[in-house]
């Protein structure tokens, strides 16, 4: 499976699970709670239908080889207006919205790898980590693409001829990607425990 059919199967079952484990009317005029407590609403859901027509939109754009539109389509999602700016001050957003806008950046991160910017893939991944400070599969995601970063960058170093700071790349590259690993075995050890598995 592709990273982008990853992508859309992961905001798609997002959005199939919302709407079916909660009971949401298909019209969306009925507010629920989710897991936290918070309401999955018209405003949620219209947040999810956009994140996911400009994801089509990057992925066609990325076809193409356009990069440079498909990292465009991924900047209108991250400064999307969020649902719920009402909220008060010290209530976290939706975790949807922020799954959503943590993925986000890991796909802004992974298309400006791909186009040799890694100031500004590093810049992405640090602006994904802020929306998921838990061990989620989304933070695990994003340790990853600054793993890939780091990885480049020592590529890069080696190439400029400085082997040992190539090295330390290397080094903090695979440091971050053991990370991802204990990140991700939290998340499915956490699934287990709460499937009593």
């Amino acid at each position: 499976m592709t990273r982008r059919s990853l992508t859309m199967a992961a905001l798609c079952t997002l959005l199939l699970a919302l709407v079916a484990g909660s009971g949401l009317a298909p019209s969306c005029s009925r507010q629920v709670g989710s897991d936290d407590g918070a309401p999955v609403d018209t405003e949620i859901m219209a947040f999810l239908s956009e994140a996911r027509a400009l994801h089509h939109e990057a992925n066609m754009k990325e076809e193409s080889g356009d990069l440079a539109g498909a990292g465009a389509a991924m900047d209108r999602l991250v400064a999307a207006q969020r649902p719920h700016p009402e909220r008060k001050a010290g209530q976290p957003p939706p975790p949807e919205v922020e799954e959503v806008l943590a993925d986000a950046y890991a796909r802004l991160a992974e298309l400006r790898l791909k186009n040799g910017e890694l100031e500004r893939a590093a810049v992405a991944v640090k602006s994904g980590l802020e929306h998921v400070a838990e061990a989620t599969y989304f933070r695990g995601h994003l340790v990853e693409v600054q793993g890939l970063v780091e990885e480049a960058r020592g590529a890069q170093l080696a190439d400029a001829g400085k082997p040992a700071e190539a090295a330390r790349a290397r080094e903090h590259a695979i440091q971050l990607l053991e990370e991802v690993v204990k990140i991700q075995e939290q998340v499915i050890q956490r699934s287990l425990g709460k499937d009593g598995g």
